[in-house]
């Protein structure tokens, strides 16, 4: 370089230099100090970075976003709320969820959205947002948790294979003690169909979005199904943050992590979204002249004109505007012995139950006379009382309190919390209120049920032997005589005798046939 002075010595000097270094050290070798070393596929927050990254992007102009466009809430208004409470999501992930929500109602049919919480899980948590569907919509979106459907079953979602499993079950009701492939009698045994879903009503009115975490990917959740929420009431999982995963517990849940997270929100959401009395009314149009404890349609009632702080401090001035879930897991209690087939046949003897539905088997009254006997649930109204409502036996289950004392109580927000639902929170301000929950998903276990601890329903009996004397009494020890094994010269000579028979009655079959020739040749001639 000194004899020949390049124009770009600095570049060559920087090459000869990387040469240098290159040669002390073994590439191989990544624990060298200086050596190279491969960035990882998978970095850490690289995901959320690049999906929240997108939300930044410059929004719709004014001129050129839909008219029928859905609504979004002022969430960060919202956020003040909830810090009053000790509540909060932080200002940065707030605004996220707020930009992710404006990306949520352009890309979905919506026509409002409701943060409605945080679920916290093992691994991940979920971001639940709350929507409605615009009228005549419908998102064609897989809902997450599900199989993916075939182009032969396009179409067929949940509530098909719900009704198909109701027909198998009608089948084998009514089959009775029918004959199988194998000749063997099946148990007459009484299969009740599944009960028939909510579709866009009762605990089915809204559909439900999630997310692992602020500016992810909105899941839609399948529908509740009646039977998996009687089941999800029964059980207690903690949440992992995988839809897809397998829920295994006693009593069975045949479904997923995402339907077990819709269950446990549709019971929440029936047990801790209130809002103040007078804020919602019965819509007059809609009711038909029924009486308001069967009324669930509800509307904004146009003359409330707000109630003041110290008012709203005592929870029978709040009311549940969710209706309330039926022990079936529905809102609207439906016969489950109504789709049984009559045993008199597709026509049966009439609608009006007359018949006593016997079959000749001496079984008593058929299942026209049982569905007819089927006493319904019932339950608290609509918009009753947050008073109204079953104290825990470690006390009340709202909590009311205000958020400051150093201020007057027309300034200072009010809190309710529910003892019965750790999480769930509701704070207003005036004119204001929102609900919220943030915890874990699951009901307060009263510290009086074996110390606070969940206990799983018993395992049922253990079946009966039969009984001997046929008359269905109590069971008698020693009733059944246990047979000898027979040995093998036994055996042996059973199986001769039944050979040596089996000979004799085949040739007393040719004789016979033998004889029946000769008597038809005879009459020939």
């Amino acid at each position: 370089m000194l004899e020949t002075r390049p124009a770009n010595a600095v570049d060559i000097f920087e090459a000869i230099s990387a040469d240098v270094k290159k040669s002390k050290f073994d590439v191989e070798k990544l624990a060298v100090p200086g050596g190279y070393k491969p960035v990882p596929e998978d970095i850490p927050g690289l995901d959320e970075a690049k999906s929240q990254s997108r939300l930044l992007e410059p929004p719709i102009p004014e001129e050129e976003r839909p008219e029928d466009l859905g609504e979004t809430p002022d969430i960060m208004d919202l956020a003040n709320l909830w810090e009053w409470a000790g509540v909060s999501f932080g200002k940065e992930e707030t605004f996220i969820i707020f930009l992710s929500l404006q990306r949520l109602v352009q890309e979905k049919p919506l026509k409002s959205v409701r943060l409605w919480g945080k679920i916290l899980g093992l691994h991940r948590s979920y971001i639940v947002t709350e929507a409605e569907l615009k009228d005549g919509m419908q998102d064609e979106d897989p809902a997450a948790g599900e199989p993916a459907e075939s182009p032969e079953n396009e179409g067929e979602g949940e509530g098909a294979a719900v009704a198909a499993e109701g027909e198998d079950a009608a089948g084998n009701a009514s089959g009775g003690a029918a004959e199988n492939e194998t000749g063997l009698p099946k148990p007459k045994v009484k299969v009740i169909p599944p009960l028939s879903k909510e579709v866009r009503t009762g605990v089915n009115k809204y559909v439900y979005y999630v997310c692992n975490f602020p500016g992810g990917k909105w899941w839609r959740l399948p529908d509740v199904i009646p039977e998996k929420l009687q089941v999800a009431r029964k059980i207690r999982k903690h949440f992992t943050g995988d839809l897809n995963k397998q829920i295994v517990s006693y009593p069975a849940f045949d479904g997923t992590e995402a339907q077990y997270l819709r269950c446990q929100i549709a019971r929440i959401s029936a047990a801790t979204v209130a809002s103040p009395a007078g804020y919602y009314t019965f819509d007059p149009q809609e009711g038909d002249g029924e009486d308001e404890e069967h009324q669930q349609t509800i509307i904004i009632n146009p003359e409330f004109e707000g109630v003041g702080n110290a008012t709203l401090l005592s929870p029978s001035n709040w009311v549940h505007h969710v209706p309330y879930i039926l022990p079936q897991g529905r809102v609207t209690w439906e016969n489950p012995l109504a789709n049984l087939p009559k045993k008199g046949g597709e026509d049966g003897d009439g609608d009006d139950g007359d018949g006593d539905g016997s079959d000749g088997d001496g079984e008593g009254d058929g299942d026209g006379d049982e569905a007819e006997n089927v006493e319904p649930e019932t339950g608290p109204p609509i918009l009753s009382p947050l008073v109204a409502d079953e104290d825990t036996p470690d006390g009340p289950a709202w909590v009311a309190r205000s958020c400051t004392v150093l201020s007057p109580a027309k300034f200072a927000p009010v809190m309710l919390r529910s003892t019965r639902w750790p999480g769930a929170v509701i704070v207003a301000y005036n004119d204001k209120f929102a609900n919220v929950y943030i915890g874990d998903g699951h009901r307060e276990v009263p510290s009086t049920s074996a110390g606070g601890l969940h206990l799983p329903p018993p395992l049922p009996p253990v079946q009966k032997e039969y009984d001997a004397d046929g008359g269905g009494g109590e069971m008698r020890p020693g009733v059944f005589t246990e047979q000898r094994d027979p040995t093998v010269e036994e055996e042996t000579a059973f199986e001769e005798a039944q050979k040596a028979k089996e000979e004799q009655d085949a040739e007393e079959g040719e004789e016979g046939a033998g004889s029946e020739g000769g008597g038809e040749e005879d009459e020939e001639e």
